[in-house]
Order: C-alpha cells, then structure tokens, then sequence
C-alpha cells in the first residue's frame, strides 16, 4: 500500500512539474508581448502628429493581441488544472490513507497552534 502512495504522490508531482514549466512559458510569452506593446507606446509618445495616428493603430492592434492570447492561455491554464484536479482525485480514490493522513495532521497542528494563542 506504501508503494502505491508513493507513486500516486508521484505522479501529482510529475504533473504539477508540467503545469509549472507551462504556465512559465506562457508567461514568458506574456512579457514579450507586453515588451512590444511598451516598445510601441514609446515610439508613439516621440514620433510627430502625422506618425501619431498610425502608431496609435499599432498599439491598439497590439492590445487587442496581448487580450486574445491571454484569453487562450487562460483557456489552456484552466484544462491543464482540470487534469491536474483529476490526476489528483484519482490518486486519492486509488489511496486515501495519506490524504486522510495528512489532514488529520493539519488538523492536529491547527488546534495546538491555535490552543497555544489563546493562552
């Protein structure tokens, strides 16, 4: 029974560590988008009237950019932890005993914690 915890405990991690690598690139991603919307914005408060115009239609162009992507990846950061949610259910369907465990021990902790303020 110890073994199979194990693995389920395992591969929480594994998934949790591919969530974590994903939503880092994606904001990286996010940071360049916005790199280019503030390189834009510059360029549009030095240029002249004539140019003010154009450049405006960039950045706005540009926004418009950024909002999509973030509603996609917003899209695939809420898949991602849907299947996280559910690799995490079923590790805990498969093996209760840590997660019943664990609680237990917040609980314990929580109610010495909070004997030891009232005092």
């Amino acid at each position: 029974m110890a073994t199979a915890a194990k693995r389920a405990i395992k591969r929480i991690e594994d998934s949790g560590d591919d969530i974590g690598e994903s939503l880092a690139a994606q904001i990286a991603s996010l940071r360049e988008e916005i790199a280019s919307i503030s390189d834009n914005v510059s360029k549009y408060s030095n240029s002249h009237f004539k140019d003010a115009q154009h450049t405006f239609k960039d950045v706005q162009h540009n926004a418009v950019a950024v909002v999509d992507q973030v509603r996609h990846q917003g899209t695939v950061a809420a898949r991602q932890i849907s299947r996280q949610a559910n690799v995490a259910g079923k590790a805990v369907q498969e093996n209760p005993i840590p997660v019943i465990v664990a609680l237990g021990t917040i609980a314990l902790i929580s109610a010495l914690i909070f004997t030891a303020t009232d005092r």
